[in-house]
């Protein structure tokens, strides 16, 4: 049986006529409201601030190649390890797994787009927003030196004068929205725009990554908004939320004020942790994708795979506590806290041994795809066994603070989400470009780049191990630390050289790179069944999934193929795990089919500037808040000009958008 309803040959699908619009010029991108074209922005965006992010970090690790080096101050050092952080997590990882949500996600799933276009436009430029008021502080001269964990009382304004918090927390604010808006999205474009037949069963695993990603971002953006806003308060309002005393500009205690600098530290970590699972899920689904591709193979256990995602994220919310050991919480919170983070690593690990089983026996093409695929298998498993190890509280205590630590988040963070991201760049790039990105050159960046990694980050667990703490800015010669630091600092730039080679590779692709067939791997997901790069409206008939392979089954035959119907989860021929696969009711078949049928109507949305306008008006409300400008009274608050003309333009902005005409 076919997995997929193809189109008849003498049958030509009518397309509406829609108003003419501008498909090409600067006008058109920021107008758009086509899920790729978001998900090409996210992406340029995103790379841009890891180039930015890796600039910093090499200034860091050349201050650190030999002692008592005078590179960049104090001052200067605590600045770059701020907003290196702080850029590599909210505005390189995460925007660039944006990037495949929005890109890939809608094509897995048989969809035309996103549920909500013009929501997902304005969590784009959102986000811009929130990017450009970070990194305006370097020309404000204000950048954020706090740390970009933001430790209480380091943020209060007797230890930070100047608007250099205010920069970071309200730029992070307006991050946090735009990811909401986008997980809202996805969650209803997930459960509500999939293929007939795509049951839940049948979804991609990195649309499942999507979906429990964005559930996450739901549930644990809001005690990190919570604690900003607080934050806020506390800076622009004089409260003492996160101070346990008033204290005037000589140091002397003139009072206690009730707050609490623990506070912050429970509120960022119950976001914290579920957020580093934000960064590393997508990077599993897409590690999901690809393994099997070119293992010749199905994943194995993919039901088992799903319930390990969820496990991962629910338990995600039962650990925070592991990141704060050595505050004296006791020795109960810390018993719970530590047998918790040993539990999360169940589920993480059944992902280890299902993807090395999809490798096992398969036909395995190492493309560049898949030797950055098989890298975050290793690297990540080195950053699981140094996390696992954080569990055991003395080891914990002992390590904290220290280098062992830096060592250890980025095997997760960089060996981790980084590799994947790659690879996920380098599998999609045909479906994005039309084009092929060069083999050589693709082995040559991921052999640069695995070794330089390993260079930098495996000593780190030396340094932490012989006391060198973090964020500090020099060391003396007598501290036996400069070999290490040395060679960490020669493998940081090995990682710059590799992706000088990725940038490379790209451009030459663009400029004349080989054109790529339609399904260049032989994958097996819906996103290869239609033209590289897809036209605008994904599919010219919406695909009838039979299958959660639907075009290995379509192309070998259901014969060829494991049969979904059944769950097995087998191992040295014991059947560990059984179940069947619910499919569509016979009414719900009826439904989809016919609603696959009305081939008359392909709705796409018309470009919309309101997005942009609403983004940038709470652009201006942030930045009114930051920069010198004549207050508006309104009753007994004094509203600044630029902060009321943006939350104005916001308003016009969504008001306009709510009763634009659909398309």
């Amino acid at each position: 049986m076919a997995s997929i309803a193809q189109p008849q040959s003498h049958v030509q699908t009518p397309v509406i006529a829609r108003p003419r619009v501008r498909t090409t010029g600067l006008w058109s991108w920021l107008t758009t409201v086509d899920h790729k074209r978001i998900g090409i922005l996210y992406g340029v965006s995103a790379v841009a601030f890891f180039l930015l992010g890796g600039l910093e970090a090499l200034v860091i690790r050349t201050q650190l190649i030999r002692p008592e080096n005078g590179l960049v101050t104090d001052k200067t050092y605590n600045e770059l390890f701020t907003m290196h952080g702080t850029t590599m997590i909210f505005l390189a990882i995460m925007p660039l797994g944006s990037a495949f949500f929005n890109y890939i996600v809608p094509l897995q799933i048989g969809a035309r787009d996103v549920a909500f276009p013009r929501l997902n436009a304005f969590s784009y430029w959102t986000f811009l927003g929130g990017g450009l008021i970070l990194n305006l502080s370097w020309i404000a001269n204000a950048v954020p030196d706090q740390g970009w964990y933001g430790y209480a009382p380091l943020t209060t304004k007797f230890f930070s004068q100047g608007h250099n918090v205010d920069y970071w927390a309200l730029g992070i604010q307006v991050l946090g929205l735009a990811s909401l808006a986008a997980s809202f999205n996805f969650i209803v474009t997930i459960f509500n725009m999939r293929a007939p037949g795509m049951t839940m069963m049948r979804v991609p695993i990195f649309s499942w990554a999507t979906l429990i990603v964005s559930i996450l971002i739901i549930m644990a953006f809001p005690a990190i908004t919570i604690g900003l806003a607080l934050l806020s308060f506390d800076r622009f309002t004089g409260t003492h939320f996160y101070t346990a005393y008033n204290i005037d500009p000589s140091g002397a205690i003139i009072n206690a004020t009730g707050g609490d600098p623990l506070l912050w530290q429970h509120l960022f970590w119950v976001f914290g942790h579920p957020e580093v699972y934000i960064l590393i899920l997508p990077a599993f689904g897409i590690v999901s994708e690809i393994i099997p591709v070119f293992s010749r193979k199905p994943l194995f256990g993919y039901a088992v795979m799903v319930y390990a995602i969820a496990a991962i994220a629910f338990l995600g919310f039962g650990v925070w506590v592991h990141h704060m050991f050595t505050t004296g919480l006791g020795p109960t919170p810390d018993a719970v806290f530590a047998g918790s983070t040993m539990l999360i690593a169940i589920p993480t690990g059944v992902k280890i041994l299902n993807w090395t089983a999809t490798m096992w026996g398969g036909s395995i093409k190492f493309t560049t795809p898949m030797l950055f695929a098989v890298g975050l298998v290793s690297q990540f498993t080195i950053g699981g066994l140094s996390g696992v190890m954080h569990a055991v509280v003395p080891v914990d205590t002992q390590h904290n603070d220290s280098y062992f630590v830096v060592a250890h988040f980025h095997y997760v963070l960089f060996g981790g989400s980084i590799f994947a991201l790659f690879a996920g760049i380098y599998y999609w790039w045909p479906k994005f470009t039309g084009r092929m990105l060069d083999e050589r050159l693709g082995k040559l960046h991921f052999w640069i780049q695995f070794v330089g990694f390993n260079m930098t980050f495996f000593p780190m667990h030396f340094l932490g191990l012989q006391g060198m703490p973090r964020r500090y800015s020099s060391y003396s010669q007598e501290s036996g630390w400069w070999l290490w630091n040395a060679v960490a600092s020669i493998g940081a730039y090995l990682i710059a050289a590799g992706v000088l080679i990725f940038l490379v590779n790209v451009a030459r692709s663009l400029k004349d790179g080989e054109r790529a067939p339609d399904n260049p791997w032989d994958a097996a997901t819906l996103e290869w069944a239609i033209p590289s790069p897809p036209p605008v409206y994904n599919f010219r008939e919406i695909p009838i999934v039979r299958h959660r392979d639907p075009l290995w089954v379509e192309k070998y035959g259901a014969e060829a193929h494991a049969d979904e119907q059944e769950l097995d989860v087998t191992i040295a021929g014991v059947t560990l795990a059984k179940g069947e696969v619910a499919d569509e009711s016979p009414v719900e078949q009826a439904e989809t089919r016919l609603a696959a049928d009305d081939q008359h109507d392909i709705h796409l949305p018309n470009p919309s500037y309101y997005p942009l306008m609403a983004s940038f008006g709470i652009f201006l409300a942030a930045m009114g808040l930051l920069v010198n400008n004549p207050p508006i009274p309104i009753g007994a608050l004094d509203l600044p000009l630029i902060s009321a003309a943006g939350l104005l333009l916001m308003v016009t902005g969504i008001y306009g958008w709510s009763f634009e005409p659909a398309g």
